[in-house]
Parts: structure tokens; sequence; C-alpha cells
């Protein structure tokens, strides 16, 4: 599922980069109890519904299967964000705990690419260390761009 999210092109995709492993980590060390049978509940539920509509689970099924599968979560994902914008920052919570498993799944993969050493790197072409130095302006240029504001 990240690798349909974050597929391979010219940068690594999400398996390239862990990103399996990286959720494993998540949940099985960081996670609350019920956070991680959430999210177990949720891949359950994915196979469940893969399995009513296709005759199969998810991985097994079609990368078109897959991909409409996805659109879908997200789709409503999207719909759910829009219905409760506005309301308590606790409600929101509440209900992204208790229903979500795709934003949960998305967010993770995103972290887990971005925070990998080649998301970082070849996606986000972000430097540590930069491979130059831009010295500080002179006193004189600054305060003349101010004045001619």
């Amino acid at each position: 599922m990240a690798e349909l999210i974050l597929p391979r092109t010219d940068t690594p995709g999400a398996t390239d980069v862990g990103t399996a492993e990286f959720i494993d980590l998540i949940l099985t060390e960081w996670s609350e109890e019920r956070e991680r049978l959430g999210f177990l509940t949720g891949l359950a539920e994915l196979d469940a519904r893969m399995h009513a509509l296709f005759g199969r689970d998810f991985i097994e099924c079609s990368v078109q299967q897959q991909q409409e599968c996805l659109a879908a979560m997200g789709e409503r994902m999207t719909q759910n964000a829009e219905s409760l914008r506005g309301h308590s920052r606790q409600l929101q919570e509440a209900v992204e705990a208790d229903v979500h498993f795709y934003p949960t799944f998305r967010r993770l993969t995103l972290t887990a690419y971005y925070t990998s050493e080649a998301g970082a790197t070849q996606a986000l072409h972000y430097q540590i260390i930069p491979d130059r130095h831009d010295s500080c302006a002179e006193a004189g240029s600054v305060s003349q761009k101010t004045e001619s504001r």
C-alpha cells in the first residue's frame, strides 16, 4: 500500500526506504494498545472489503483494484476532514482515533518516507550541511532596501 502512495520514480519509492519496517516499529514500540488494535482492525476491514468486492485480499488484487480502493479511502478521508472543520480539536481527535485507518497509514507512510535519508535528500533535496554558505549581507545594503520600501 505504501508503494502505491509513494511509488518509485526517479527517486526511491516507499518500499525502498523501509516504510513497512518503520510502520511496524511505530506500531509495536510507540503506539498505545488502542491505536495498534485500531490499525490492525483497519487492515482486516480493508481485506474484508476487498474480498467482498473482488474475491481476494488486498495484496492479491490487481494494482488497478488496489489504486481504486486507496483513492476511495482518500476521498472519504478528505470528506471527513471537511465535515470536521470548525469543530473542537477534541472532537476531531476523537473521530480520528476511532475511525481513520487510512489517515494513520498515510501519515506513517509519509513520515517514514520523508524522514528517511533517501526521501529527505533525493525527494526533498534537504541538505544537513549545505554545500555552500551565503554570508550575511552588508549592513548598508539592508538599510537601503528598507528605506526604499
